[in-house]
């Protein structure tokens, strides 16, 4: 018995599903769907806007925050991507009703969008209830990704859905993507080799407003990174990881799928390029999300891999070549930073906290307390300084004037608190926004660092006591925030990602429904646990995100939202996984499916590790909305691999039997746009088939 795969194509009496999306051919001189500019835009445009803004921060309150005395910050990267998704998402908004009122074409209800729709709606519920709601719905500093973007995503992927419907759109959305890649690895490529586009002089003189020109002709662009460090346009190159990842496995399964050649080196080299600027960026992430797509892409084909093994061979060695070759290119660098992600060693801070109370300040360093204490009575300044341990008793301390600092210095010789010396100074600050004379400051150096506190005496009852005077110069109370400290002790794993995680993972038992609202994670994150915050590397920085888009859903919008994100997706990949272990795998349609399906994958998992962001996101759910699209498109085009049995010589009495099985006429449904190699050739004239047939259609 022998076989041959076929391609199943609809009889023309067999009813189709009221859940298959009809294909819409737009015939004008280019063959575009015009509904699919809005999506062309996000794929090839969006991730490519950049342009410095000057905004209002709202943040000058928060004691271990930054602001200028305008209260004003810069940003480069996100807030024109808000901008303009936002406006996109608008028209996307008014196409649908155009189309919906005035072309007579119905919106289609699946299933599977109840639970996106759920995460839209308790996100905007958390914004509306939210403590911070005009930061949820405007954005924040250093993010950008306010309620309207996270309604954005949702109404994308619905759009993305609803509007493609043939290979056409297919063809169009992916010339979009590659052209916006392309130029993405260009840019790649002059970062890469230290020639940076962006920070050019040329550059400047496009992106920096013409109001900061006059203010300051010399302006520049200035960023952390280093020179040979590859960002793209994507803020920060931790977003490179996540957008290679997504991408990649796009690029890959579209070069096989065309069947040219010529396209297929095409896709080969935007691949390799991905993956170069990957290398550039030093994301680890990224690696870990290709990783687990081409994981996945095996566990699709299984044994059909077989047929490709000489691609497979050229396509591994190719990777390895070019990692090989730039970690040689550059040191070993991308060695280097594999090893310290990996180092998963316990670390104990000496310094566990400091309480700044009304009466006194005190330091719990090791396994003692140290309780500092001046007189009640302020009538008459002294440098008077009490010192007690944790049981009360006295802890002998020795003082002398420092006629140059104008100071008492503190030291003392119990060896529990020998890391621990004091500096006491009179000074005057700007405290609230006015000036206050003779403050009592405390410049308290414990094992090389310096921590500066302050004693303040006002009117105001529940202000008095001690406070912590920031690196901002703001005073503000200690805060020893909870945290799991099981998770803490391996704080600096993962590029201090455990320590993040250990102080985010407390805030979910109060967001359970409804989160802080989206975008306010840097005002309900413990920054202002100083101490922990030192301790773990992050003393200069403000802690804007959580470094898991998991974590960073469930506590903006809440652990029910979350169930909601996971659900939707979840559904789509479980129903892509049985739908293309069905399908025909060497079709166009199928293998670009299986390539979005593996990308979205790659997504998904760096999620663990990077964050939802502007630069990157709307990519993701573009994609996922194409996706599921496609397998909508595969069930109506059925697009399936049958085998089709062929018999043995029957016998004359049964070519009766046979010819009742065979159809009249195998004909194609109107509104169906399938592939040339789904069209099966018509017989002229309606003649009738040959009785003598030897295969059996089922």
């Amino acid at each position: 018995m022998s076989g041959k795969v076929r391609n199943k194509v609809n009889s023309k009496n067999q009813a189709k599903p009221d859940n298959i999306k009809e294909a819409i051919v737009y015939k004008n001189k280019f063959g575009l769907n015009p509904y699919l500019l809005p999506l062309m835009f996000v794929l090839c445009i969006l991730p490519l806007i950049i342009h410095v803004k000057v905004y209002r921060d709202y943040l000058e309150d928060c004691p271990f925050f930054y602001s200028n005395e305008y209260g004003e910050s810069s940003d480069v990267f996100l807030y024109y991507k808000m901008v303009f998704f936002i406006t996109s998402g608008c028209i996307m908004l008014a196409l649908l009703v155009v189309r919906t009122f005035f072309s007579n074409l119905k919106l289609s209800f699946v299933k599977l969008f109840v639970p996106l729709g759920g995460y839209a709606l308790l996100a905007f519920l958390s914004a509306v209830f939210s403590k911070n709601s005009s930061f949820s719905f405007s954005g924040i500093y250093e993010h950008f990704e306010s309620v309207w973007v996270l309604l954005g995503y949702a109404l994308t992927a619905y759009y993305a859905f609803l509007i493609v419907s043939t290979t056409k759109d297919l063809e169009w959305l992916m010339c979009a993507l590659t052209v916006g890649t392309i130029i993405m690895f260009l840019l790649g490529l002059s970062q890469a080799f230290s020639h940076d586009f962006i920070r050019s002089d040329f550059a400047a003189d496009m992106l920096i407003p013409s109001e900061i020109r006059e203010f300051n002709p010399d302006a520049k662009l200035e960023f952390m990174f280093p020179l040979d460090r590859v960002y793209l346009t994507l803020y920060n190159p931790n977003y490179v990881g996540s957008y290679a990842a997504l991408l990649s496995p796009v690029f890959l399964m579209y070069g096989f799928a065309k069947k040219n050649l010529k396209m297929l080196i095409i896709n080969i080299i935007i691949y390799l390029g991905l993956l170069m600027c990957l290398l550039g960026s030093g994301s680890r992430a990224g690696f870990i999300g290709i990783f687990f797509s081409l994981l996945l892409l095996g566990i699709i084909y299984n044994k059909k891999l077989i047929k490709f093994i000489p691609e497979l061979i050229i396509g591994i060695v190719l990777v390895v070549g070019t990692v090989y070759t730039y970690n040689n290119y550059t040191n070993g660098q991308l060695t280097n930073r594999l090893k310290s992600a990996l180092e998963i060693e316990p670390y104990e801070p000496a310094l566990k906290g400091i309480d700044t109370n009304k009466d006194n300040l005190t330091i719990h360093y090791k396994d003692n307390d140290l309780i500092l204490a001046i007189p009640s009575d302020r009538s008459n300044p002294t440098y008077d300084l009490y010192a007690f341990d944790g049981t009360g008793a006295e802890v002998a301390y020795t003082g002398s004037f420092n006629k140059t600092d104008i100071c008492f210095d503190y030291v003392t010789e119990d060896p529990r608190y020998k890391s621990i010396s004091i500096k006491y100074i009179y000074t005057s600050l700007n405290i609230w926004n006015s000036e206050v004379n003779d403050v009592p400051a405390f410049i308290i150096n414990i094992d090389g660092k310096k921590w500066k506190f302050i004693y303040l005496n006002t009117k105001s009852e529940d202000k008095t006591g001690f406070y912590y005077y920031t690196k901002q110069n703001k005073p503000s109370k200690m805060n020893n925030a909870d945290h799991l400290e099981s998770m803490a002790k391996y704080g600096r794993a993962f590029s201090g990602r455990f320590f993040i995680w250990s102080y985010t993972l407390p805030l979910l038992k109060n967001n359970i429904i409804l989160g802080t609202g989206p975008d306010t994670f840097i005002l309900n994150f413990p920054n202002d646990d100083y101490v922990a915050m030192e301790n773990y590397g992050y003393g200069d920085e403000v802690m804007t995100k959580p470094h898991n888009m998991y974590l960073q859903i469930a506590v903006q919008t809440g652990v029910l939202s979350l169930i909601c994100f996971l659900a939707f997706y979840f559904w789509y990949f479980v129903s892509s996984i049985r739908l293309f272990r069905r399908a025909d795998r060497s079709q166009y349609t199928v293998m670009l499916g299986i390539g979005i399906l593996c990308g979205t994958f790659g997504y998904m998992i760096v999620g663990l590790i990077n964050d939802s962001m502007i630069v990157v996101a709307p990519l993701f759910w573009c994609l996922t909305g194409i996706g599921i699209a496609i397998n909508f498109m595969i069930k109506r085009d059925e697009l399936f691999a049958v085998i089709s049995e062929v018999k043995p010589e029957t016998k004359t009495g049964d070519a009766d039997k046979d010819k009742e099985n065979v159809p009249e006429e195998n004909t194609v449904p109107e509104d169906a746009t399938l592939p040339e190699s789904n069209v099966k050739e018509q017989n002229p004239k309606n003649k009738a088939p040959k009785k003598n047939t030897k295969s059996k259609h089922k």
